[in-house]
């Protein structure tokens, strides 16, 4: 429990969310002020979002796997998180798109 406590609400999570958001951004052509927008309007659901998937993946890993298999657990598991992230955050959508997506909801 400590060891996923510490990576998702003190290590990586918040960093490495901005830093996917900024990124997937920057890679599109966006300006520094349209990428810091994207990641103030996604990154609290993309937080939510990891701590749902993350956090029982962790527990499971460090409760049922040898340590010597947890680094290629983690590996496999970041490609389904980053294909999931990539189909819920699509390349070329922009922050009004999905601003009025959340208000149909």
């Amino acid at each position: 429990v400590f060891k996923a406590f510490m990576e998702q609400f003190v290590y990586w999570s918040w960093f490495s969310n901005s830093l996917y958001h900024g990124a997937m951004g920057a890679m599109q052509g966006w300006t520094a002020q349209q990428c810091y927008d994207r990641i103030a309007d996604v990154l609290w659901d993309t937080q939510k979002a990891q701590w749902a998937f993350w956090i029982p993946v962790q527990l499971v890993n460090f409760r049922y796997v040898p340590v010597r298999h947890q680094l290629n657990v983690v590996l496999l598991t970041s490609v389904v998180w980053t294909a999931l992230l990539s189909a819920w955050y699509p390349p070329g959508e922009e922050e009004g798109e999905r601003t009025e997506e959340k208000k149909e909801r």
